[in-house]
């Protein structure tokens, strides 16, 4: 009947940190993240540790609002 309005969602630290960045910055951070998940996940699957696994998704998840920062700078 009546229609839920979305809570805004916190944004975590990396997101925060993120919008404070210029642009430029942003795409030199999103290369040695894009390195950096890479090289986890090739490390993960030579040895299974859980840890290179956990932080290639936390780089995957950087990455992300590097680009969710610079579609919204340039919609």
């Amino acid at each position: 009947m009546f229609k839920k309005t979305p809570a805004a969602k916190e944004k975590s630290k990396i997101e925060k940190r993120v919008e404070t960045l210029p642009t430029t910055e942003l795409i030199a951070w999103s290369e040695t993240t894009l390195y950096s998940v890479s090289r986890n996940l090739s490390t993960w699957q030579s040895g299974k540790e859980k840890f290179y696994l956990n932080e290639a998704k936390l780089g995957a998840e950087a990455l992300l609002a590097v680009l969710a920062t610079l579609s919204e700078r340039h919609q």
